[in-house]
């Protein structure tokens, strides 16, 4: 019986949690997916149509974002591997000399 008495004071945090969380997921969820919104005058297809063509600019935009990432990563390794060239005739000059 004490069991009883003393566990619904969990049991009823544990419930509040539970909707407080399934609150802020539910606003979480009804913000990442905006719905299409059409103009005056403007039918569904067209309105698609605009919205595939902006996805597709920002892929676009994306690709060329990547390509200057990819150009940069590889200026990169040449210099880490130049300059571990470098290290390597350092060390075999420093082992010479001793």
């Amino acid at each position: 019986m004490t069991m009883l008495a003393n566990g619904w004071p969990l049991a009823l945090a544990g419930f509040f949690i539970g909707v407080l969380a399934n609150e802020i997921f539910a606003r979480a969820r009804k913000g990442s997916a905006p719905r299409l919104k059409l103009k005056p005058g403007e039918d569904v297809l067209s309105a698609l149509q605009s919205e595939i063509r902006a996805a597709k600019e920002m892929l676009e935009a994306e690709h060329e974002e990547d390509a200057a990432n990819e150009e940069a990563l590889k200026n990169l390794d040449e210099a880490v591997k130049r300059a571990n060239g470098r290290l390597k005739l350092i060390t075999k000059a420093i082992k010479r000399g001793k």
